[in-house]
């Protein structure tokens, strides 16, 4: 393995707050599980900016009442899922874009969203999506966090593109070239599954990319891949050297 893999897994290990800024509840969970779950046993704070409702887009054809008693539950399924990687519900926040729908507004304010939470959170690192998922709420999630975390004097926030089986990839395959490789245990793998079974609308049997069968098999492949028995993969879209 690359000696600058091996430094880069320590490095994040030194992290100490960490805020994933993923779209829908779940992403965060399936690209950065593991991950999450590492960190957060290590003493890491991670926090977690939601800015899609995880609702179906087309709230005129349901009754208010529906949507929120469906809005309720999803996010007490993601404070539930949230809590077994470690994340405490105050460290949750949510946004109220209607879900597949982000391309509908305009991406500044998505940017003033997650900029404002920067500012409060001030975070070592930010894990998001890459560029070319085949859904575009998370298109527009990567393209808000790369104008939010433009570099400045006096701010120079690493961020790293996850992996969101089922969506990234899939737009333009040979975009997606993982450079960095975070070794995690088969116990981070498990609670990661366990936290993807409480999304009950989002897990799925196998052999669907988000099954636990082969989230298992992927972070196998991805730990042989990097010389680790386990990992997940990411690509380093900034890195700062100090």
């Amino acid at each position: 393995m690359p000696v600058q893999v091996l430094k880069l897994n320590k490095m994040i290990s030194k992290y100490k707050k960490i805020l994933t800024f993923f779209a829908h509840p779940d992403d965060e969970t399936l690209a950065a599980g593991a991950t999450i779950n590492k960190l957060s046993n290590s003493g890491s704070q991670v926090y977690v900016a939601i800015p899609a409702t995880g609702i179906h887009a087309r709230k005129n054809t349901q009754k208010k009442n529906v949507r929120e008693k469906k809005l309720s539950s999803l996010r007490n399924d993601t404070f539930k899922a949230l809590s077994i990687i470690g994340v405490k519900k105050s460290n949750i926040f949510f946004g109220d874009f209607d879900d597949n729908e982000l391309d509908k507004h305009t991406l500044l304010k998505l940017i003033h969203w997650i900029e404002k939470l920067i500012d409060k959170i001030k975070p070592d690192a930010i894990f998001t999506h890459h560029r070319y998922c085949t859904n575009i709420d998370h298109q527009y999630c990567h393209e808000a966090c790369i104008v939010a975390t433009r570099p400045s004097i006096n701010s120079h926030i690493p961020v790293f593109c996850g992996e969101v089986p089922s969506s990234t990839g899939y737009l333009k395959p040979t975009q997606w070239e993982p450079n960095f490789y975070v070794n995690v245990s088969k116990d981070d793998v498990k609670a990661k599954i366990k936290a993807m079974q409480t999304f009950k609308n989002e897990a799925r049997p196998d052999p669907h990319p988000r099954s636990p069968e082969v989230l298992m098999s992927l972070a196998k492949v991805r730990g042989s891949e990097s010389g680790f028995f386990f990992a997940e993969s990411f690509m380093m879209q900034k890195m700062f050297e100090y």
